[in-house]
This record gives structure tokens, C-alpha cells and sequence, in this order.
């Protein structure tokens, strides 16, 4: 595993709309072996591996993470914030965050908020100011953007600890799909996506789709189950115990004959597979999949502990994993398998 591509990722910083740390990665390995390289109008990265005339693969990555934007100054110096995407309640308060200002300055800094029963409002980050002129003076202004300040660290056993793991995860599959795929002969013309503005409505799915009109698509997330220590039959989000297939979300009831196909090249390959179902959100597949008259899409991805908040914890097999089932799913793809998948009639 690339500890090192994981890191400088997961510091990234990149709220939606706002991505071009990591967007600055995704397009540096695509240089470094030779591929083109597209954007939509919103700034997602459109990769495409090879060029064939067999269907188009899409597979898929966010690269924007749950943070924060600058509201307001108060005169006492306290900033204002608003969050940008779903951050987790418990996540809003007295964590350390960094807000980059228009100049591209880090700034360190505490959130905090008024805590009431099981909300947190008013959220501010103090910088220690004790004015508005101070905190103008450091460059700070409406509209910057704020992330949690956490550093990317290796565990014990194999696991690994970092912020922006939804989905910095995805986007670092994409680019280990880049490395191994790159001279690779594919009966399937396969284009890597790291999307723009997924965290606030499915946003870079749908104008990439829109663009590229896969034949099929593989989204690349992540998620966590409520209580991290639960081992029980309901949560099929367990690090260590292999990628998740999504069956089904808010936004997305993956197809019958797509999940068997990944379920059978996982059983070929010795991958033991989570068959997971989000009773709540969605994933870009949402978008992805009612482009033009419906492409077939799936969300698979290795899960976390803890979401939406200023860490989460991971497993390295679960990432290796999914990568492998990547891989050889790219390989088998067709035009035979796209007719099949899009054949109603049996």
C-alpha cells in the first residue's frame, strides 16, 4: 500500500467546489503516465486509461469532503461558520481545524458551538483574535474555506487513521487503477472520475456522466456503521472483513445481474465481500445512473469507522481488496457483458 500517496490525500483539503488540492494530485499522476485529461464545468477530473471500442467504464470518485465555510466576522473576532455537507453533530465542537484563506495561508484554529440536547449551532472558530482587524489582518474573509486539522497516521494491524477518508479512499483507488492499468490491453475503454461536489447533492456524477455517457459505472465510496464496536449480523461495514457491495441506497437499487457479476469475480478471486444497504444518503450513483436512458451502476468501496467527522479509521487489506476486485473487473468487461446487464428480456 502507498502510505504516502494515502497521506497526501487524505491532508488534502477540498470542500465542494473547492478541490483543487486534490484535483492538483489527480491531474500530476495522470501526467506522470501519459493520459488524457478532461474536466467538466465544475471541475471534476475525467481520466481516461485507454482508448478502446468496447463500452465505457466509468469508475468513480468524490474528491470533496465534509467541512466548513466562512460566514461571517463578529467584532469580538469569533468566526462564523456554516457547514458545508453533512458533518456528524458531535463533530462540531471544540475540534482543531485550519481554514485556508484566498491566498492559499493555512490558519489554525478551534471550532466550537452551543451545544443543546443533541444539536450544536452558532459554530465559530477561534483563532485566538480579539477583534475583527485581527482576524482580517491573518487574511481570513467570507466565503474561505475550513476543514478538520488532522494528520494522516498508520495503526497497529494494518490500519490506518486520516481525515476526508469519505472519499479520499475512492480517489486513491482510482489512482492505484491508474498505476496497474495504464499499459494494459482492455476489451472496455476505461475512464477514472474524481468528482466534484458529491457531499451537497450528487453534483460531479451527473455533469460527468452527462460528458462521457458510460456504458457502465463503478462508484467508489465508503461508510460506517452507528457503533463501530458492533461485530453483530447487521453491520456489514467491519473493517477487515472485506469491501462492501452496496444492494441498495436512498438514491440507487443496484441491478440483479450487476451485483451477481461482482459477486462472482470476488468468489474467483478469494475476496470476501459486505453486502451492504444505506437506509439513509446516497452515493454519486444516484446521478451516475438515471443519465440518458439509465447506465448500469454499482457502489462498492471499503468501509470505515467513524464518517463525516474529523477522522476515520480504515483497513489496509479492505483497500488492497477492493483495488484487486477493480482490477479484475476492468478485465472481464465487454461489450458481451454490458448486452447482457441492459438485456431485459431474460
Amino acid at each position: 500500500m502507498d502510505k504516502e500517496l494515502l497521506r497526501a490525500l487524505s491532508e488534502a483539503d477540498a470542500i465542494a467546489a473547492s478541490e483543487q488540492e486534490v484535483r492538483d494530485i489527480m491531474i500530476a499522476q495522470a501526467h506522470k503516465y501519459h493520459k488524457e485529461v478532461q474536466f467538466d464545468r465544475l471541475g471534476s477530473v475525467l481520466i481516461r486509461v485507454n482508448q478502446s471500442t468496447g463500452p465505457k467504464v466509468m469508475v468513480c470518485a468524490h474528491m470533496d469532503e465534509v467541512g466548513f465555510m466562512v460566514r461571517s466576522i463578529s467584532r469580538e473576532g469569533a468566526i462564523d461558520v456554516l457547514p458545508i455537507g453533512n458533518v456528524r453533530m458531535m463533530a462540531r465542537t471544540l475540534q482543531p481545524v485550519r481554514i485556508t484563506t484566498r491566498a492559499g495561508v493555512k490558519i489554525h484554529g478551534l471550532l466550537d458551538g452551543e451545544v443543546k440536547g443533541d444539536t450544536v449551532s452558532n459554530l465559530r472558530v477561534d483563532i485566538g483574535a480579539t477583534s475583527a482587524e485581527e482576524v482580517f489582518a491573518s487574511g481570513i474573509d467570507a466565503g474561505d474555506r475550513v476543514t478538520f486539522d488532522t494528520p494522516f497516521n498508520p495503526l497497529p494491524h494494518h490500519r490506518v487513521m486520516g481525515k476526508a477518508f469519505d472519499d479520499r479512499l475512492g480517489c486513491y483507488l482510482l489512482v492505484t487503477l491508474l498505476r496497474e492499468l495504464h499499459h494494459t490491453p482492455l476489451d472496455c475503454e476505461l475512464w477514472l472520475v474524481a468528482s466534484s461536489s458529491e457531499e451537497v447533492g450528487l453534483r460531479g456524477g451527473q455533469t460527468t456522466a452527462r460528458i462521457m455517457t458510460p456504458d457502465l459505472a463503478l462508484v467508489l465510496d465508503t461508510a460506517c456503521w452507528s457503533n463501530n464496536f458492533d461485530y453483530g449480523n447487521a453491520n456489514h461495514r467491519q473493517i477487515g472483513k472485506g469491501p462492501m457491495l452496496v444492494l441498495y441506497d436512498k438514491t440507487l437499487i443496484a441491478s440483479p445481474k450487476l451485483t451477481a457479476l461482482i459477486e462472482n469475480v470476488a468468489r474467483s478471486l478469494g475476496i470476501p465481500l459486505q453486502k451492504d444497504m444505506f437506509s439513509n444518503g446516497g452515493t454519486d450513483g444516484g446521478a451516475i445512473h438515471l443519465t440518458g436512458a439509465g447506465i448500469p451502476t454499482v457502489v462498492l468501496g471499503p468501509p470505515t469507522r467513524h464518517g463525516h467527522c474529523a477522522a476515520s479509521i480504515a483497513d489496509e487489506k479492505d483497500i488492497d481488496d477492493t483495488h484487486q476486485l477493480l482490477v479484475a473487473l476492468a478485465a472481464c468487461i465487454d461489450r458481451e457483458t454490458v448486452a447482457h446487464l441492459t438485456d431485459f428480456r431474460c
